[in-house]
């Protein structure tokens, strides 16, 4: 290419605090070369109609394209998350403005603490004062690469104060570690992600008045990951759905989706093995895992776990015969969940060891008779 077919490349005006750039021009400046620019910028908006992107935002198009894949990992790690589509310009966010921009803040839904850590607490029901503190760690969510923040707050059963004891607060934190979600966890944009959570969770309970074993830390999948850890770590009572304790299955069999690989310096197995290795087996609350043997996170459940932690936890191991991918865990062992976040309230034991529940079969498979 000769000097004069060279792209010529506009830099933007700097000092901006809202800038609009197409994609290529975004990355041939480099995304710490604009930043230096506009040291304040909150809103980025980039212009991918060059790939004819139609509907797809950036990170559909992350999935597609290895460069696009990298700049939204980049931009993830320098406190970017994506929040708007329109006519092929995906709009990111920079997280200390989230709780400017974002109307669950705004009005009053979702509160933010001083580590800017957005979070809800829904009171008791009834009027009731505070007994209880169950805290609700979100999901993947069902649209995973959604334009919508909420991809990082996924309401997961968002009715459970009706099925847990009288008193029950309900505390669930917004997780902005990475491009879809950062598992609660350390990442390279957010060192300090694991002290904040657990800053936020003792700070909350002792304001309403609650002592750490009047404490539940629940969730599935990614949020199965951050009650296990965050539980064991702060020695919380856990009820853990099918943790993802591994980052091996969706990085190879699924291209990396959760985005992992570029945005935590450690895998999640060298995490929990050394987490499940180190811990302090005098300060372990009680602690359940539910599992499936029909998931593919199973073999991982199985073997990363270290001791003490290993022979301290009580496996709920489901043999649904309507599980047959890893988000069906959480959906057909809701009951299960329930049963040991009750028990977990009321300090019913909860004992150690690998329990087969839910080993069903379909009718079509037995003798009885259709009614």
């Amino acid at each position: 290419m000769t000097t004069s077919q060279k792209v010529q490349v506009s830099s933007p005006a700097p000092g901006k605090t809202d800038l609009q750039v197409t994609l290529g021009e975004l990355q041939t400046l480099g995304i710490d070369g604009l930043l230096a620019k506009n040291p304040d910028l909150k809103i980025l908006r980039v212009d991918h109609a060059a790939l004819n992107s139609g509907d797809l935002n950036l990170l559909d198009l992350a999935m597609k394209f290895p460069h696009v894949r990298a700049t939204m990992i980049s931009l993830a790690n320098r406190g970017f998350f994506v929040y708007m589509l329109k006519e092929q310009t995906t709009s990111l966010v920079h997280f200390r403005h989230i709780a400017k921009l974002w109307k669950r803040v705004s009005d009053g839904n979702c509160r933010v603490d001083d580590n800017g850590l957005i979070y809800s607490l829904e009171v008791p029901l009834a009027g009731h004062a505070p007994a209880h503190l169950l805290v609700v760690f979100s999901s993947i969510a069902d649209k995973i690469r959604t334009s919508s923040l909420m991809r990082h707050f996924f309401q997961n059963y968002s009715t459970v104060q009706k099925y847990v004891p009288a008193g029950t607060a309900v505390l669930r934190i917004a997780d902005f570690g990475g491009v879809v979600g950062g598992f609660y966890l350390n990442s390279y944009g957010f060192p300090d992600t694991e002290s904040h959570v657990q800053s936020l969770i003792a700070r909350v309970t002792e304001e309403i008045g609650l002592t750490s074993d009047q404490v539940v830390l629940y969730g599935t999948s990614k949020g199965g990951s951050a009650s296990l850890y965050h539980g064991v770590l702060g020695g919380y009572r856990v009820v853990s759905v099918d943790p993802i304790l591994a980052d091996e299955h969706y990085i190879k069999r699924f291209r990396d989706c959760h985005f992992t690989v570029g945005t935590f310096p450690e895998d999640k197995r060298d995490k929990f093995e050394r987490l499940s290795s180190t811990t302090d087996s005098a300060k372990l609350a009680p602690t359940a895992i539910i599992c499936s043997d029909r998931s593919p996170q199973f073999p991982y459940i199985a073997t990363v776990l270290r001791e003490p932690l290993k022979s301290h936890v009580a496996y709920f191991n489901s043999r649904h015969p309507d599980i047959k991918v890893h988000p069906d865990v959480g959906v057909k062992t809701r009951s299960i969940a329930i049963m040991l976040i009750n028990m977990m309230f009321y300090r019913l034991p909860v004992s150690s060891g690998m329990y087969v529940v839910d080993d069903l079969k379909h009718r079509e498979d037995t003798r009885i008779p259709s009614q």
